[in-house]
């Protein structure tokens, strides 16, 4: 800041001088033509020229809701401001994406404790030893921590890489050597950590991660055709065991109606057993055939005639 001040003195220095030798230009050629005392001459001068330099260095700058990278011309001088603030000359408002470091994708340099959602290009896995590969869409949720013009210098790559690196390496390190079906179970449990699981994970600078989901609109899909094929050979795999699933439900049901009836069966034949053992033969038959007259009585109805009258053995 205190260069840009020793500028503006240095310019109010000048403009006096100069402003002094325009007077004397004026009142020696145009004193006449202007009709004015050569006592204000200096003074109207020198304001004009002051009025012109303020309108060409001064710069009103609002940086509400993210940060601005300032620099100083002919200088190392550097520093991250936010808020509405004015610009002397030399200092100036760096513009070059390059300079913002991780945030260099962005157009603006986000403010501390934002909360952004990073999106991450497409991720290949290999899964089974390389022998099919996976296409992973998914995004990062954090925070803006705090960082200095050093940590925007230091770290050149930008967070959109960074995250795509993080998360390629660790989704190939945990699903290499798995089958398939097992590396999309894998990918999923990955994606369920807890916060803290997450920001250990990943060790970006400037920016803590505590969401990582897959895409909205995307799923895991294969990325080659061979992926394909076992994709379709998993779902068919599925979709038998399934139907496997659903016939042994019913042969169990089926058994078990059958098992059922053969415990009434079962029951009705002691119960016969009881009644011939108590009343003989002939009692048991006919306590049968007065309980399937109530039968046809209750079927039938009330108008039971002679025909459905069953005749006892005497």
């Amino acid at each position: 800041m205190l260069l840009p001040i020793q500028i503006q003195a240095v310019a109010v220095g000048m403009f006096a001088v100069l402003s002094a030798f325009i007077a004397k230009l004026i009142e020696e050629h145009l004193l006449v033509a202007l009709s004015l005392p050569p006592a204000l001459v200096w003074p109207l001068v020198f304001c004009a020229l002051c009025a012109a330099w303020v309108l060409f260095s001064v710069r009103v700058v609002s940086a509400h809701g993210y940060q601005v990278l300032v620099r100083t011309w002919c200088s190392n001088t550097a520093s991250l401001r936010e808020g509405s603030f004015l610009l002397l000359f030399p200092e100036y408002v760096v513009h070059d994406r390059e300079q913002f470091g991780p945030w260099m994708q962005r157009n603006r340099l986000p403010a501390i404790g934002q909360t952004l959602e990073i999106d991450v290009p497409e991720v290949l896995v290999p899964v089974n030893q390389g022998v099919y590969c996976l296409k992973v869409n998914t995004k990062v949720i954090g925070t803006v921590e705090r960082y200095s013009v050093d940590d925007l210098l230091q770290n050149p790559t930008s967070i959109e890489h960074r995250c795509h690196d993080v998360i390629a390496n660790a989704l190939r390190s945990a699903v290499y050597d798995k089958p398939l079906e097992e590396a999309l179970a894998e990918v999923q449990r990955i994606f369920l950590k807890d916060a803290d699981g997450i920001s250990k994970l990943f060790s970006v600078p400037t920016f803590k991660a505590t969401q990582l989901l897959l895409d909205a609109d995307q799923r895991v899909c294969p990325a080659d055709e061979a992926t394909g094929q076992a994709f379709h050979l998993l779902v068919q795999r599925k979709q038998e065991s399934a139907k496997r699933c659903a016939v042994e439900a019913a042969m169990e049901t089926e058994e078990q109606k059958v098992k059922l009836a053969e415990v009434a069966l079962q029951a009705s034949r002691n119960e016969f057993m009881l009644q011939q053992e108590a009343y003989g033969k002939e009692g048991a038959a006919l306590i049968e055939a007065a309980k399937h007259t109530k039968a046809l009585y209750l079927f039938h109805g009330a108008g039971l005639n002679a025909s459905t009258v069953l005749t006892l053995p005497a």
